[in-house]
């Protein structure tokens, strides 16, 4: 036989050993169990017949039953004469720890699977939630943001997948942060899944790249945008938000529907020009977006009706005037429409308008309804 020809053998028997194995069901308990049985009678009657007449363990068959039965679970008591006996012996025990340790794998499955099938859903009845679509190590994080011991309205987080299998998440009881959070098994290309997901009816939308697309990652994030804003097309519109691989791709997640293009190489970049610039930049950009009971956070909060036609100046004084209380709080810019205006100067914001929302610092969300008015100068 040519070398080639004892490759093509190997080659043929590994591909065959892994069909075999792909088979095997590894949530199929009966089968083992099927297994263990006929090893256990096929080698109870192989050894009594090559035992008898010089082994009294192996002399009926009821005597080798029971033998090869604690054999296969706790070891061998009673060693074979023959040499046939010896080899079926070597086989049955070895044999017996791998089915046993296939047994315990099997189990151990099953309940690790009824413990994500318990957070799938097929039909959900929700809104105001968030969803994420696709998944990967860094949906973890996020969850513990987005449910941290500071953040009051905590809203309910559902992640659309198609292999739940993948989304391994803490137990509830050692980590809260993962008490209401609901896996929706399919492609969040799918608009059937999208809707199976409420996502008409999200707070929120956020795609994660899909680390499995390889270069086309952003390709498929462009996907979901388009799928998401025709499901939500006659409905309410949730804000999507998108990470971005390659920065040369934003215009094309804005024009699919993204509101808020997220690019960490983006991100990544400028910060680092301003440490090299400033150093210790990164502590102040840390702490800012990490979401922590001890951390200022940024929050973006409609103008209040007693600030309207007010100027800039004069609504960050309401803010200024109690700096004793926890939840203390600097006014930094505003958004109106599509323009950001941070630290404005002169008269460049002119009065608070009706659909302005206000840029705050502060430690924790400020209850605006207690704010007071500024007073008339005359």
């Amino acid at each position: 036989m040519s070398e080639r020809d004892r490759s093509r053998l190997k080659q043929s028997w590994r591909d065959s050993l892994l069909v075999v194995l792909s088979a095997w069901n590894r949530n199929q308990v009966w089968k083992i169990l099927t297994s263990i049985v006929v090893i256990w009678l096929l080698s109870s009657v192989a050894l009594h017949f090559a035992e008898r007449g010089s082994n009294p363990a192996f002399e009926t068959l009821r005597e080798s039953f029971w033998n090869v039965w604690v054999t296969l679970f706790s070891g061998m008591n009673n060693a074979p004469e023959t040499v046939a006996g010896r080899f079926i012996i070597s086989a049955v025990l070895v044999f017996g720890v791998a089915l046993a340790g296939l047994f315990t794998a099997s189990v151990a499955s099953i309940l690790i699977e009824r413990s994500l099938r318990s957070r799938e859903v097929s039909n959900l009845e929700m809104s105001g939630h968030l969803v994420l679509c696709n998944w990967s190590e860094r949906g973890l994080e996020w969850v513990r943001e987005v449910h941290s011991s500071i953040v009051k309205d905590k809203r309910p987080v559902v992640i659309i997948h198609d292999t739940p299998d993948d989304v391994v998440l803490p137990d509830k009881q050692d980590d809260a942060a993962f008490n209401d959070v609901y896996i929706v098994k399919g492609d969040p290309a799918n608009e059937v899944i999208l809707r199976r997901a409420k996502v008409s009816q999200a707070h929120a939308v956020v795609i994660l790249s899909d680390d499995r697309q390889g270069q086309h990652a952003d390709g498929k994030t462009i996907v979901c945008c388009i799928a998401a804003k025709n499901v939500c097309r006659a409905d309410h519109q949730p804000n999507i938000v998108v990470e971005c691989q390659d920065p040369k791709y934003r215009s094309h997640m804005r024009k699919a529907g993204a509101d808020e293009v997220i690019s960490a190489a983006d991100f990544g970049l400028r910060l680092m020009a301003r440490a090299a610039l400033f150093h210790g930049m990164t502590r102040v950009y840390q702490e800012l977006l990490t979401v922590g009971r001890d951390a200022n956070e940024m929050y973006l909060v409609p103008v209040p009706e007693q600030l309207l036609g007010q100027d800039f100046v004069a609504a960050a004084n309401v803010f200024l005037q109690d700096r004793a209380n926890a939840k203390a709080s600097l006014l930094i810019g505003l958004y109106r429409g599509e323009k950001m205006m941070l630290n404005p100067v002169g008269g460049e914001a002119g009065p608070l308008r009706e659909g302005d929302e206000l840029i705050l610092l502060s430690p924790a969300l400020p209850d605006l309804t207690q704010l007071t008015a500024p007073r008339d100068p005359s």
